[in-house]
């Protein structure tokens, strides 16, 4: 039903930008799955998705931007994907964006990215079963909780052994204690960045591993009824979009 409404909106699955029918058909590369056809319309950035992938849901899209990105820089990966309309405002998708984000870009960064695919799904498997709804009406934020899933993925940790109890742990209460100072309920995108930034400087750290990142911008402040606005961290109107 959601991507039905995207498609009725008439904009862009990739980036949330209006389509304009071009004059007659034009050969395009869809920007999901490099499908090569005939297109009827693009968006005004030259994105075109073709007809299969109008109707990927939040989660396939996650996976489709990440198995296709080559970025090092998890906030701007975030920004990407979190630009889809197919991304709701507040959702559980972002419990499984922040360690999809992480483990792209760490495979990109050393370069290794045997196995991504499938590190990428058990993320999502676990996040949709540790956390398959919002937890803000329960004083919590499961997007917190993707940075602790990375962790258990990308050094294949067993939960019940002391050191993953230890990390995971670690990394989420650094996480879920910023949200606190910053934060209120009701806002996935803050959350996330703050998920990703506080796993990066974990990551510098405890691994000695540098991930350069985009100063986090806040494009969804018009969008977002429970928006802080100027006591957001992330708030910049010039940014936000429409």
């Amino acid at each position: 039903m959601e991507n039905q409404v995207i498609e009725q909106e008439n904009v862009c699955l990739f980036c949330g930008n209006d389509l304009q029918s071009l004059s007659k058909p034009n050969e395009m590369v869809c920007v999901f799955c490099d499908k090569k056809e005939l297109a009827k319309e693009i968006c005004v950035e030259n994105h075109y998705v073709c007809d299969e992938c109008k109707h990927l849901d939040a989660k396939q899209i996650v996976k489709t931007i990440c198995l296709k990105s080559k970025a090092t820089d998890p906030i701007a990966l975030a920004m990407e994907i979190m630009a889809s309309p197919a991304i709701k405002m507040h959702g559980p998708e972002h419990h499984f964006i922040t360690p999809a984000v992480l483990l792209t870009v760490l495979a990109n960064l050393t370069n290794d990215r045997e196995g991504l695919e499938a590190k990428i799904e058990l993320a999502e498997n676990i996040a949709m079963q540790s956390a398959p709804t919002c937890s803000w009406h329960l004083g919590t934020c499961g997007a917190a909780l993707g940075a602790s899933i990375f962790l258990i993925v990308w050094k294949g940790l067993d939960p019940k052994e002391q050191t993953s109890w230890d990390e995971g742990n670690l990394i989420l209460g650094k996480s879920l204690q910023r949200i606190a100072q910053l934060g209120s309920p009701r806002c996935c995108k803050r959350d996330t960045y703050i998920a990703i930034e506080e796993t990066v400087e974990f990551l510098r750290e405890n691994y000695n591993i540098k991930l350069n990142t985009t100063e986090a911008k806040c494009n969804f402040s018009l969008r977002n009824r429970s928006c802080k606005r100027e006591d957001c961290i992330f708030f910049n109107l010039k940014f936000a979009l429409v």
